[in-house]
């Protein structure tokens, strides 16, 4: 049997981290998710677990979704890292993409829009 991959979600919303995890919940039985609500607690949790793929919000009360992609780009090269954002501009998307983020999905976003960008992600990891 296949690797879980585990995936960690960071957003202030509790209806968007459920959401992610109806997603990949229904979807597929490989995904092993775990959720907070910040980025100062992505931190903490990442000192003590390994993640395949951060969910990021981008706009959060203390540490802001950019500072968490640096951070993870920098402390754990093999953590793919996808922003989700309802403040989506063509310079946060680049600003992202520039810090390392490996996607950036605006929100609402589609159940089928989410899981899609993972998986591809997941693909790209195996190789």
């Amino acid at each position: 049997m296949p690797k879980k991959i585990k995936m960690l979600i960071v957003d202030d919303e509790i209806v968007v981290r459920q959401s992610c995890i109806d997603i990949f919940s229904e979807k597929s039985d490989r995904y092993e998710i775990s959720t907070v609500s910040s980025g100062d607690e992505a931190l903490r949790v990442l000192r003590s677990e390994k993640y395949d793929v951060i969910l990021t919000d981008l706009k959060m009360p203390g540490m802001p979704g950019l500072e968490l992609v640096k951070f993870v780009k920098k402390g754990y090269p093999d953590c793919a890292v996808v922003v989700i954002t309802g403040y989506s501009t063509v310079n946060t998307a680049v600003e992202a993409m520039k810090l390392g983020a490996d996607d950036f999905i605006p929100k609402p976003f589609t159940p089928e829009e989410v899981f899609t960008a993972v998986e591809k992600l997941n693909v790209k990891n195996d190789r």
